[in-house]
């Protein structure tokens, strides 16, 4: 049996990166028209938001297979990927419409409907902290993947999502600012704190994981530390994603602070491509492996044989 039937590949890597960042930015537009106003958001940050989910919904179809199929997703209720693939749907409905309030333009009738806007709000934030999270919780759940299993990769998803949200939106802000800028200044200040709470955190994770658990989640965080994982952890995500992106951000010149955001995200996307490679170690059942040694590899004579 082919790796690619074992194992998620580099497409649902970069679709939990669209979705997070784009649910996360919902979550961000949602809080600051709450407190701060509505004018306070970036009104191209509020429509990349959920077209980053748009993004991230084709690259899982095509990861899934049989696009034409794509529907039945929606078709399982017990299933949790029928429900990230319902409350990414709605996060997207209602984040479009919400954006269209910052339209200027008088086909959009419904701009002076404050109390749909405020309802927008809150399902924006709802619905956006449901898909930032759903790649750790969809991870987490499978028993079998010593590296994913247990809740401390749902916290690490959030907080990555949160980082890119922030990073998205201050580089839509550059692009086309916010009519009130306050919030816009304060950006990279709360980037630089999300960042050193994820380099906390993944640091306790991977000595949790190496330390005090099973021979098998140890074996996997091992990869990360000096392992075949262990440069683009430490180079890639760690150095230049997170400590870097940190100390730009806190310089007070809007050229270091983008290129903060950058990295930010550039951090966002490696960590998200480590952690589904990671899903190549597993824990296998009993039998497992002799059943599986015995399958066809494709290259035997029997499958080769023309019969007459």
């Amino acid at each position: 049996m082919s790796e690619k039937h074992q194992t998620w590949g580099w497409m649902l890597a970069v679709d939990f990166f669209f979705a997070g960042m784009g649910g996360a930015m919902l979550v961000i537009a949602g809080l600051t028209d709450l407190f701060m106003g509505p004018e306070t958001s970036s009104l191209l940050g509020n429509i990349v938001g959920p077209l980053c989910m748009c993004v991230g919904c084709g690259f899982l179809i095509l990861e899934l297979g049989r696009p034409m199929q794509a529907w039945r997703v929606f078709m399982n209720p017990k299933a949790i990927l029928t429900f990230g693939a319902w409350m990414m749907t709605f996060a997207i409905i209602s984040g479009l419409v919400y954006a269209s309030f910052g339209i200027p333009s008088e086909l959009i009738f419904w701009r002076d409907w404050s109390g749909l806007r405020h309802l927008l709000v809150i399902v924006n934030i709802v619905t956006g902290l449901v898909v930032a999270t759903y790649p750790g919780v969809l991870l987490a759940r499978h028993k079998g993947r010593p590296f994913w299993t247990g809740p401390g990769l749902m916290g690490l998803f959030l907080l990555s999502s949160l980082v890119t949200g922030f990073a998205g939106h201050f580089l839509c802000g550059l692009i086309l600012p916010p009519a009130a800028a306050t919030v816009q200044g304060h950006l990279p200040v709360v980037l630089a704190a999300l960042l050193a709470a994820q380099a906390l955190l993944w640091i306790g994770y991977l000595w949790i994981k190496r330390t005090g658990t099973t021979a098998a989640e140890a074996a996997s965080a091992q990869r990360w530390i000096n392992g075949d994982l262990s440069g683009a952890f430490k180079i890639a995500f760690m150095v230049l994603g997170t400590v870097a992106a940190l100390i730009m951000a806190l310089i007070p010149v809007a050229v270091f602070q983008g290129i903060a955001a950058v990295l930010a995200l550039f951090g966002g996307v490696t960590m998200r491509m480590l952690t589904v490679r990671s899903g190549t170690d597993r824990t296998f059942l009993p039998g497992e492996q002799k059943y599986r040694s015995r399958l066809p590899q494709g290259e035997e004579k029997f499958l080769k044989k023309i019969w007459l």
